[in-house]
């Protein structure tokens, strides 16, 4: 599974990976050295004919899902059964979104505890994990105005997002059984367009990311607590 990763360098260093437009209140308020599920992330979606960056909610709630506390077991997608599972298939066929990190966590079980590493690109430089996002409209309660004219009031609109996970490359897998997906830059537009592709045919970009494009560091244990979102967390463990 993938259930920590981190964004410490500035988005603008994205553009030069995938060309997009920042939604409104997309924009990070700084650096995020250990982002948790139920955490608001920046994704990008295609909207309005392009990638564009918008802030979701990690954790996928079915538009179906009477109350929001499904999304805390949808923070991952098998790769392997995305098209069999209700909840994923719909959105793996018209809802694709690319998650951008610039490192990822996995765990160690060691006789001292669950030892953390972080997995990066060689060059430290931004990736995009592959994902999907969903709408869902937060059910009235009680004493809420609730719907208006123009339909559902804009806090109850909650968009929320999953990390697609396939079996690991050699390198995660001296630590961990999964990894994220990790597309390349020249299948992001291919994964964005709702419509552009077979699901069958994106099914075939779902596998390991190359071990040798990467690099590994054990770090602090900071980073078992979700609380801890600060440089330290980065230090060696």
């Amino acid at each position: 599974m993938c259930g920590r990763y981190t964004i410490t360098g500035d988005l603008v260093e994205l553009e030069k990976l995938v060309r997009f437009i920042f939604a409104h209140g997309a924009r990070p308020e700084g650096p995020r050295y250990n982002l948790a599920p139920r955490q608001q992330a920046p994704v990008l979606k295609w909207e309005s004919g392009q990638p564009t960056l918008k802030s979701m909610r990690w954790g996928l709630i079915p538009h179906w899902a009477k109350d929001e506390t499904i999304g805390d077991k949808l923070t991952n997608a098998r790769a392997e059964t995305i098209t069999e599972k209700t909840s994923f298939r719909k959105p793996f066929e018209h809802q694709r979104c690319l998650i951008p990190a610039d490192g990822f966590y996995e765990w160690q079980t060691t006789p001292t505890g669950k030892q953390p590493f972080r997995f990066t690109m060689k060059d430290g430089g931004f990736f995009c994990m592959a994902g999907l996002w969903e709408k869902w409209i937060r059910p009235h309660q009680e004493g809420e105005l609730g719907l208006d004219d123009t339909g559902p009031n804009l806090e109850q609109i909650v968009e929320t997002f999953t990390i697609i996970t396939t079996e690991p490359n050699p390198m995660v897998a001296a630590v961990h059984t999964r990894m994220p997906v990790i597309l390349g830059p020249e299948h992001y537009n291919w994964w964005l367009q709702p419509d552009r592709f077979e699901p069958q045919f994106l099914k075939t970009l779902l596998r390991p990311y190359p071990a040798e494009s990467m690099a590994c560091c054990r770090v602090s244990k900071l980073v078992n607590n979700a609380k801890n979102d600060s440089p330290e967390c980065l230090q060696p463990g």
